[in-house]
């Protein structure tokens, strides 16, 4: 159901089933770790041997980009389930509400805690949302937050900090966890804090949204010039993946 894939060496996975019986399958298990990646984020795990470990080793690792999919599918010649952040946020907390889960968020930024959970609680009533808590670099203070976080046993536990901050912190303090799913959240959140704006889901879904972004900062422009970098990676990849089994079959028919 769930395939480990790669791009650029970074996994990714195709699944081959719904996105909620990907995730259903995953429930019996603790720990497990189900993240997003857009072509930044890709970009940096690459370039980052620590961060390309964790995410090898998360249970669900979703491509957030049209543009991801199409480079996946310009290599492999096969398509890759793709669903944005915030939508892929959406679809997790439907499947949440849907299996009455309950819900916990953890992160850097407690000033927003109640007007997330307000709107949580809102949008998806049937969501039993357990609390939140903020980080702190007090060590005892922690250590009693992960008894407690064990003994409330949430099924979905959000990292509401950085992309990069949030899989450290998780891959250091997994060993003093045992709740069923984690999963980076930060601009979602963000959204639903009304720290960001964004489009209607409707642009979303239609790939329509960086005139939208392009409005609200005209320095966005400048993003296109990691999507070239990008672009020049996948088709560097081409080529030597077409090397390497021109090489192979060269090897074999001696």
């Amino acid at each position: 159901m769930i395939e480990k894939k790669s791009l650029l060496g970074v996994r990714i996975d195709r699944i081959e089933c719904s996105l909620e019986e990907a995730i259903d399958s995953l429930s019996k298990k603790s720990n497990q770790l189900i993240l997003t990646l857009d072509v930044y984020q890709l970009l940096k795990v690459k370039h980052n041997k620590k961060l390309k470990e964790i995410v090898n080793n998360a249970a669900l690792v979703i491509p957030a980009s049209p543009t991801m999919a199409s480079a996946y599918k310009f290599i492999n010649k096969k398509n890759i389930f793709n669903k944005k952040d915030l939508l892929f946020f959406s679809n997790i907390l439907s499947f949440a509400e849907h299996k009455k889960m309950s819900l916990f968020i953890f992160g850097d930024e407690e000033k927003y805690f109640f007007t997330i959970t307000e709107k949580l609680k809102k949008i998806y009533p049937r969501i039993h949302i357990l609390g939140s808590y903020q980080k702190t670099k007090d060590t005892n203070v922690m250590d009693k937050a992960f008894e407690g976080f064990k003994k409330i046993d949430p099924n979905l536990f959000l990292i509401y900090m950085n992309f990069k901050k949030s899989l450290f912190w998780f891959h250091k303090n997994k060993d003093k966890l045992n709740n069923r799913f984690f999963m980076p959240t930060k601009k979602p959140l963000d959204a639903f804090a009304g720290k960001i704006k964004i489009p209607e889901l409707a642009i979303i879904e239609a790939n329509r949204e960086k005139w939208f972004y392009l409005r609200r900062n005209l320095f966005n422009v400048f993003r296109i010039f990691v999507y070239i970098w990008f672009w020049l990676l996948v088709i560097i990849e081409k080529l030597f993946s077409k090397k390497e089994i021109a090489t192979t079959g060269n090897s074999t028919n001696l």
